[in-house]
C-alpha cells in the first residue's frame, strides 16, 4: 500500500498563480494505491477505470495520458511487475489535490516496484508530469504538498517552505455539490486583471497579508487569527468572481453554526469549502448535511511520515 496526502488551501489561491504566497496543508486524508502482482494495469473502481498495461491510451482518457507520462518521467516502458488500484479518500474533482495524491502515491508504488531509488525530486518530477496532462500549467504546490505533508508557504518561485505548526488543525470540509471550475475562475481573474488591473491587484497584496497572518496563526495555535483571515481570504475571492451561491451558502451556514472562519479552497466556481470551528466541528458538518451536503472532519497539517 502506497499513500499520499490531499491538500486544502487555507489562504491565497489564485493569487498564488501570479507569484503570491499561499498557505496550505496536508490532509489527512488522501490516496491510496494498492499493488498486487501483474503487467502494469491501472484501475480506478470509483471511476470505473482500468487502463490496459499494454496500451494506457486506448480509451482515449486523459488519465491514459497523464499514467503514460508519469511512467515515462521514471524511465519506465509499459510493462511492470504489478497491477496498481487507486483508493480515494478525499472527493475527486473538488479542489482537494485528488489528482496530484494519486499521480504522488502511483509513483511511489511504481518506483517500489520497479527497485528505483527514491528520492524526493524522482517522485515530484513523476508526479509533475501527470499533473501537466491532467492540468495543463499547474503551479506545483498540489503534488508538493501530496508529498511532503504538514504545513507551508507555497510560492512559485520558492516552493513549498514549511510552516512548523503548533499541531495538525482540525476542519470541516463540505462540497458544495456543483464541480470546481478551475480553469474558467484563472481564466476569469486573467480578463480582470486586464478590465480592472490596479483592484485586482490590490486584493492579490491584501491577500498576502492575509496569508502571513495565517502562518502566524497556524504557528502559534491562535484558531480565532486564523479563522477572521479565512473571513476575509473569502470576501476577496467573491469579489475577484471565483465564489458562487453554493460556496456562499455554505460559509454563511458554518459560520452560523460556530465556525470562527470558511472560504472556498481550491479554484473556485464549485468544489469544497473549508471551516475553522474550534470545538464545533460536529455542529458545522451536521449542518451542512441537513442541507444535503457531503461533509467531514479531518485533520491538517499530516506530516511525511503518515505517508509511505
Amino acid at each position: 500500500m502506497h499513500r499520499a496526502f490531499g491538500k486544502v488551501i487555507l489562504l491565497g489561491e489564485h493569487a498564488v498563480v501570479y507569484g503570491h504566497p499561499a498557505l496550505c496543508g496536508a490532509l489527512a486524508d488522501g490516496v491510496t494505491v494498492e499493488t498486487a502482482p501483474g503487467r502494469g494495469a491501472l484501475r480506478i473502481p470509483q471511476w470505473n477505470v482500468e487502463l490496459d498495461a499494454a496500451d494506457p491510451l486506448r480509451d482515449g482518457l486523459p488519465i491514459g495520458r497523464a499514467y503514460l507520462a508519469l511512467r515515462g518521467r521514471l524511465g519506465l516502458g509499459l510493462s511492470s511487475p504489478v497491477d496498481l488500484t487507486v483508493h480515494f479518500a478525499v472527493p475527486t474533482g473538488a479542489g482537494l489535490g485528488s489528482s496530484a495524491a494519486m499521480a504522488v502515491a502511483v509513483a511511489r508504488a511504481l518506483v517500489a516496484a520497479h527497485d528505483l531509488t527514491v528520492t524526493p525530486a524522482l517522485i515530484a518530477d513523476a508526479a509533475m508530469a501527470s499533473e501537466k496532462v491532467i492540468h495543463g500549467k499547474p503551479s506545483g504546490l498540489d503534488h508538493t504538498v501530496a508529498n511532503e505533508g504538514g504545513f507551508g508557504i507555497f510560492t512559485k518561485a520558492h516552493g513549498l517552505i514549511p510552516v512548523a505548526a503548533r499541531e495538525p488543525i482540525q476542519l470541516v470540509v463540505g462540497h458544495t455539490g456543483r464541480e470546481r471550475d478551475t480553469k474558467g475562475r484563472v481564466a476569469r481573474i486573467a480578463e480582470l486583471l486586464t478590465e480592472r488591473e490596479s483592484e485586482v491587484r490590490a486584493r492579490f497584496a491584501a491577500i498576502e497579508k492575509l496569508v502571513e497572518r495565517g502562518r502566524a496563526a497556524v504557528e502559534r495555535g491562535r484558531y480565532g487569527d486564523l479563522g477572521a483571515a479565512m473571513n476575509e481570504n473569502q470576501k476577496h475571492l467573491a469579489a475577484l468572481e471565483v465564489s458562487c451561491p453554493e460556496i456562499e451558502f455554505l460559509c454563511n451556514a458554518a459560520n452560523d453554526a460556530g465556525a470562527v472562519g470558511a472560504k472556498l479552497t481550491g479554484g473556485g466556481g464549485g468544489g469544497c469549502v473549508i471551516a475553522l470551528a474550534p470545538g464545533r466541528e460536529a455542529q458545522v458538518r451536521d449542518a451542512w448535511e441537513k442541507q444535503g451536503h457531503r461533509a467531514f472532519v479531518t485533520a491538517v497539517g499530516a506530516t511525511a511520515g503518515a505517508a509511505s
